[in-house]
């Protein structure tokens, strides 16, 4: 995005030839700043930006969640931004998947369960309503370009970097809710992103760590894809694994895996990378502003380095550093254009869609802004329902529900925190609180004793699994307790569960309020577990 002077320059040159033929030069740099996400300016004014512009002359484009510590606060932010000077309309993109991945995450911000709830539960109206009231929490605040949906199908075992960020394994259930759900978070007024193109199902690696290299598509990977793009999907965003089959070049370099996308898909909206800051995403090609010429020439139209809406509090070093290679992502895009690595059409049609996006999505002081608390109060309305219908008893339903005379012991163990891409590790414990009355609910630390009296222990967890094909942490607590009756709840991906030795197995897909309530409810019977898990090959 440009700002001010930039902004009204950017314009004037994009839609005057007779500008674009007196300053060419000024006109290709401006064509290049709208491809570099995130943008130069100023969005939340401060001493931390203040200090910044003084050094480098620029904004640092994001919204730190150091500094905007509410809903309220963001939307005020945007709202300001939003009346700045300026021929664009301000679009601000954010990650919120629902389940494991929201950077609207602070107390009081009803949280979905997620797409693997939505598998779960397997119905199209739930995933249409969830992408509904995701895109009204943010258009509330603001915010019109959402990361999301995932496309990618899942595996058994969950793969760490998809996990329970997909709907589901089967293609064709997938592709209905990825489609449902992308019309219900356009319907809002926000931009919705199909990601990761051209799929990780079968991708064991995690993209954040390490550059998956696989020989093949999995069977149907595209499927979910071509549904998003007949939903009128905006944007897709393109992966850094290589698919050997395709082009021996991670996707997001790779030309022939863009023409499949564009002539095979038949999308015409805007490509957007992955984000190529991650060091596993941009070393294969050679550093960061390598694999962003890397990426617009094989027909990448946004280089993502980053969302706008940021977590933790950076230090003015890192912020200083991250402007500084902004800049040489910028002008080695332009010195590719230059040299005629990348052909200034190439530039100029991508930048007619970044346009094009903020035109349709983008927000203006004249823009009407849902209000916040309906928004909110419609999502905790869909995450109720969506939990109601997804939970899933895997093992043991003749033995439940649990017996509220007896006292009733409850063992969390901890997060080993293996996934780069969670926000849900945050989640606070709520199951000891929602079990309601007539249970007398005994807290156990993992490792601790149980009293031989209970009449049941509950062994839960969010993210307990080390390593694919290894018992989890939780499961290993369930064989440890095996003495007593144990009902064991994963939180997260359904693989926590797999080796346990518990009479019961419940798979809740979030750890959030939701889900958490609706765990309660089966137990203790006031809800029948109505989902099933959606991942072919499950053991237990």
């Amino acid at each position: 995005m440009l700002w001010g002077r930039d902004r009204k320059e950017a314009a004037a040159v994009l839609h005057s030839p007779t500008a674009r033929a007196r300053d060419g030069a000024v006109a290709l740099r401006d064509q290049v700043e709208l491809l570099v996400r995130p943008g130069r300016q100023c969005l939340v004014p401060g001493a931390a930006e203040a200090l910044l512009r003084a050094e480098t002359g620029l904004g640092s484009g994001r919204i730190g969640k150091d500094t905007v510590t509410s809903a309220a606060g963001l939307r005020a932010v945007i709202r300001a931004a939003s009346r700045e000077e300026s021929l664009l309309p301000l679009l601000v993109s954010v990650n919120q998947e629902g389940g494991r991945l929201n950077a609207l995450d602070w107390p009081q911000v009803a949280q979905l369960p997620g797409s693997m709830a939505l598998g779960a539960a397997g119905a199209e109206n739930l995933a249409q309503q969830a992408g509904a009231v995701i895109g009204g929490q943010l258009r509330a605040v603001g915010v019109t370009w959402n990361l999301a949906p995932v496309c990618d199908l899942a595996a058994w075992p969950s793969p760490s970097a998809v996990g329970t960020r997909a709907f589901g394994s089967d293609p064709e259930q997938v592709s209905r809710l990825v489609g449902a759900f992308v019309r219900g978070l356009q319907a809002a007024g926000v931009a919705a992103t199909a990601k990761h193109f051209p799929g990780l199902g079968g991708v064991a690696a995690d993209p954040h760590h390490a550059a998956p290299v696989v020989d093949e598509l999995s069977e149907g990977a595209l499927l979910p894809f071509r549904a998003a793009v007949r939903a009128g999907v905006a944007c897709v965003m393109v992966g850094s694994h290589t698919v050997r089959a395709v082009e021996d070049r991670p996707a997001l370099a790779s030309p022939r895996m863009i023409s499949v996308l564009r002539n095979d898909l038949g999308f015409d909206g805007l490509v957007v990378s992955e984000n190529l800051s991650i060091p596993a995403v941009h070393e294969p090609l050679g550093g960061l502003a390598h694999a962003a010429v890397a990426a617009v020439a094989a027909g990448v139209d946004v280089v993502m380095l980053d969302s706008e809406i940021s977590r933790g509090c950076q230090s003015h070093p890192r912020r200083v550093a991250a402007v500084h290679r902004r800049g040489e992502v910028v002008q080695a895009l332009i010195d590719a254009v230059e040299t005629g690595l990348i052909d200034r059409r190439r530039v100029a049609q991508a930048a007619a869609r970044v346009l094009a996006l903020h035109r349709g999505f983008g927000i203006t002081p004249a823009t009407p802004l849902p209000g916040w608390t309906e928004a909110n109060e419609a999502a905790y309305e869909v995450a109720d329902r969506l939990a109601g219908a997804s939970v899933a008893v895997v093992r043991g339903a003749h033995l439940l529900p649990l017996a509220p005379k007896t006292p009733l012991a409850v063992v969390r163990v901890p997060n080993v925190g293996q996934r780069r891409a969670d926000s849900a590790r945050h989640a606070p414990d709520l199951l000891p609180a929602l079990f309601g009355a007539g249970y007398r609910v005994l807290p156990v630390p993992a490792g601790g004793d149980v009293p031989g009296d209970v009449g049941a222990v509950v062994v839960y967890g969010y993210d307990t699994r080390t390593a694919a094909g290894d018992r989890s942490r939780a499961a290993a607590e369930a064989a440890r307790l095996a003495q007593h009756p144990v009902v064991q709840v994963a939180f997260g991906d359904p693989d926590d569960l797999a080796g346990s030795p518990a009479g019961v197995l419940i798979a809740a897909w979030s750890p959030h309020k939701a889900s958490t309530a609706a765990v309660c409810g089966v137990l203790s019977g006031r809800l029948r577990a109505r989902g099933a898990v959606p991942i072919e090959g499950a053991e237990w």
